[in-house]
């Protein structure tokens, strides 16, 4: 199961920077969730860990919802240390991707462990690939299975994900 270990705040300036500009934040949580949980649905095996900054106690790590778990950091604690930790737990426990643009913690402790990362802006390509092919296949007449990614397309890919040099 792939585990996508998400800075929240970072992924919400990126998502929709007008809610955050007029700190519409728990409008913007929800309406990241719900894109979370779609992306899910779609995506197959995975799950969602989604860690915001905080202040005061912070929160637990909280059940299990549509596959989505969210907390808050305690004050004096970044989101980037509770996610490198979070990283370190689900290490062995398959695919963990780290999603993130803000590098100045992450990439410095990354190294050794078997962790990806995906820069925010690239995530929400990827889900929004993912949801918008749900609603070309939604509506779609045809019941015929989509065709595979040809080695161009594939090759494209991993070059916007930087996995090709």
């Amino acid at each position: 199961m792939k585990t996508y270990i998400i800075d929240g705040y970072n992924l919400l300036w990126k998502l929709f920077p007008g809610d955050m500009s007029r700190a519409e934040l728990e409008s913007s949580r929800q309406q990241l969730e719900i894109k979370l949980a779609d992306f899910i649905s779609l995506a197959g095996e995975a799950r969602v860990i989604l860690v915001y900054d905080g202040k005061g106690m912070g929160s637990r790590l909280s059940e299990s919802r549509w596959g989505i778990r969210t907390c808050f950091t305690p004050g004096g604690v970044t989101a980037d240390e509770r996610i490198l930790d979070f990283a370190e737990e689900y290490s062995g426990k398959g695919e963990v991707c780290i999603v993130t643009s803000d590098l100045k913690d992450i990439a410095r402790r990354l190294g050794g462990n078997k962790v990806s990362h995906l820069k925010s802006e690239a995530f929400i390509r990827l889900f929004s690939g993912t949801l918008d092919r749900r609603g070309k296949k939604e509506s779609s007449e045809s019941t015929e299975k989509p065709s595979s990614l040809d080695g161009k397309e594939i090759d494209e890919w991993l070059q916007e994900f930087d996995l090709k040099d």
